[in-house]
């Protein structure tokens, strides 16, 4: 088992935004060694276009001194694997194969996916949740053959794998593991969560990093802020995540200017929080 202090530092691009050199260059002068691609339909499709172009823009990081450690699926209502629109259902599976197979030709490691969108009610969940197993069983099978590993998010309010329960029954028998973020469980303790899937054998293969509050109504919330802003317990989370056998990085998804700050977080700010929290400091 890997020690809290040997894992590498990553962040989302949603703190630096669209593949650039001057955005990607302040993140490796600051220390930081990972980046997982996050980007909307639009721009991996057509503005970025990175079924072309993946390996230009992981060259471009990796002369740079980054990681492309994982590539986020891009979602939304109508980009979701679980839509009640099959037509849809299937662009979405369709994008996301061809993504994943751009992905695997620049070495990336990991792809996350969304398990579906929101609102789902309940009477709704058992098809949605068999849509989702189905497109999680088909990608994971892409992934596999790029080289790849798929890793599907716990999310919150009335997303699928929003308990434990429903993550560990959803991935059953499909190949896939986790993606952990850690401000997404609203209904059940982020420790108790991933205790759970450790005990059920579900491997944790990739993390987002990021804090989350209850506002002034008492309502408790995903936020998005940095370690050290919250409610999270971080010595017994990232002890239960390494019990599980964690080794990926420390991979943040904090935007450059979430909700609760005035001014942006500068990338020397965010390396700062990831050694600190590293460090067992937070």
């Amino acid at each position: 088992m890997k020690k809290l202090k040997e894992l590498k530092l990553g962040t989302s691009t949603c703190f630096c935004g669209i593949v650039e050199e001057e955005r990607f260059a302040p993140l490796a002068e600051a220390g930081i060694d990972c980046i997982e691609y996050s980007y909307n339909y639009a721009y991996y499709m057509m503005k970025g276009d990175f079924p072309a172009h993946c390996v230009k823009y992981s060259n471009l990081a990796r002369r740079l001194g980054l990681e492309p450690w994982s590539i986020h699926l891009p979602f939304s209502g109508r980009l979701d694997i679980t839509n009640e629109n099959g037509e849809l259902r299937a662009v979405t599976l369709i994008t996301n194969r061809n993504l994943i197979r751009a992905a695997g030709r620049a070495g990336v490691k990991i792809a996350v996916l969304h398990p579906s969108s929101e609102p789902i009610a309940d009477d709704r969940r058992p098809d949605r949740m068999k849509w989702s197993k189905e497109g999680i069983s088909f990608l994971a099978a892409e992934c596999e053959k790029a080289g790849m590993k798929l890793a599907v998010e716990n999310l919150p309010r009335t997303c699928l794998c929003r308990t434990s329960d429903e993550m560990i029954k959803l991935l059953d028998g499909t190949g896939a593991g986790v993606v952990f973020d850690t401000n997404h469980s609203l209904t059940e303790d982020n420790v108790d969560y991933v205790n759970a899937l450790t005990k059920a054998g579900v491997k944790i293969l990739s993390v987002h990093i990021s804090d989350y509050y209850r506002d002034a109504n008492g309502v408790l919330d995903e936020r998005h802020v940095l370690p050290g802003e919250g409610i999270n317990d971080w010595k017994a989370l990232l002890a239960a995540i390494l019990k599980n056998g964690y080794d990926g990085p420390l991979m943040y998804e904090v935007p450059s200017k979430p909700q609760n700050r005035q001014e942006p977080i500068t990338a020397a700010e965010l390396a700062d929080n990831m050694r600190r929290l590293r460090a067992g400091k937070i």
